[in-house]
């Protein structure tokens, strides 16, 4: 166990803030916290400098943009530290590749890729196998139909309106964007917090232009929110994805409004496999997570269930770089 970072109650509010909404300005959030600018300045940097913040993503609505995700959970065979790295330097490279994780238990590690069509998975699929194939003897492959993204609320123990504001991914037609859209969007799913007249210079356009169009991004929702990536360790939390099977699912819609109403449900996956239903919870510690799982099966059918243990996120991008 990583040493904890001792947070106080300012720091838990510009974290929660943060977590919130990641684009507000240090103004903003000084504001909101009741703190001036260069507190909040000090605070953000320190908790950088200490690991809490390893950085800050942006939730984009990939089906508005015409793609689809998929998953793959994999188990590492015969394979040495530098086998695995190779893997996970290959992941981390491809630009259909938005996601990649490491888990404690059951896996090794999961990746997702965002695609057009089965057919464009297939072929980043069989270029994978045809490299590593001999690294990983077990796999699962999901489709995702749809992701409900939750706020933290536990970092504050928080009721305020613009925490309960759900985030999802999928299930949506496609909007209008061109290729502008797009380098913006590319940018803020690496660095949600990256400052309009950066994006501007990197562009070489107008900082209107690109205020104009992030703006018309929200509003199309295909940006969802600004988010900031936590080390849970530093802040004395732990990662667990429970994966349900039921005895009816009749329920699974009751399930999801109870997941909804719990704060440390941070996401609802859905999926078309052979799982009911698919959360993933951030908890202090074990006793946390069994209180939790008694709860769901005091309320619903329980047939069977997975417990993933999850490590880390070392890649975490919303759309592919396209």
């Amino acid at each position: 166990m990583k040493d904890i970072v001792k947070l106080d109650l300012k720091d838990r509010k510009i974290l929660a803030e943060l977590d919130s909404n990641a684009r507000q300005s240090n103004s903003e959030i000084a504001k909101k916290v009741g703190l001036n600018k260069n507190t909040v300045n000090y605070k953000i940097k320190r908790m950088i400098e200490e690991g809490v913040i390893e950085g800050y993503y942006s939730v984009i609505d990939s089906s508005r943009l015409g793609y689809f995700s998929m998953r793959v959970y994999l188990k590492f065979f015969r394979s040495s530290n530098k086998d695995e790295e190779e893997i996970i330097k290959w992941l981390m490279e491809n630009k259909s590749v938005g996601v990649v994780g490491k888990f404690e238990t059951n896996y090794d590690l999961v990746f997702i890729t965002w695609v057009k069509d089965i057919y464009q998975f297939r072929e980043i699929w069989l270029e994978f196998k045809k490299r590593f194939r001999k690294h990983f003897w077990k796999e699962k492959v999901h489709i995702f139909s749809r992701v409900l993204h939750f706020k933290r609320k536990y970092i504050l123990n928080s009721k305020k309106e613009n925490f309960d504001k759900v985030e999802i991914i999928g299930g949506e037609k496609t909007e209008k964007f061109d290729e502008l859209d797009i380098k913006i969007l590319n940018i803020l799913a690496k660095n949600a917090r990256i400052p309009l007249i950066e994006i501007s210079d990197k562009l070489k356009t107008p900082v209107r232009t690109i205020a104009f169009r992030i703006k018309e991004l929200e509003k199309k929702q295909i940006i969802q929110g600004y988010r900031v990536n936590i080390n849970l360790e530093k802040i004395g939390y732990e990662y667990y994805k429970l994966n349900f099977i039921l005895d009816d699912c009749s329920k699974i819609q009751e399930l999801e409004s109870f997941c909804k109403g719990n704060e440390k449900v941070i996401f609802i996956d859905e999926t078309l496999d052979e799982l009911d239903f698919e959360i993933d919870v951030e908890v202090k510690n074990k006793k946390e997570l069994v209180v939790l799982i008694e709860k769901i099966k005091e309320k619903f059918p329980v047939r069977d269930l997975e417990i993933l243990t999850f490590e880390k996120y070392l890649k975490l991008e919303s759309i592919p770089q396209m």
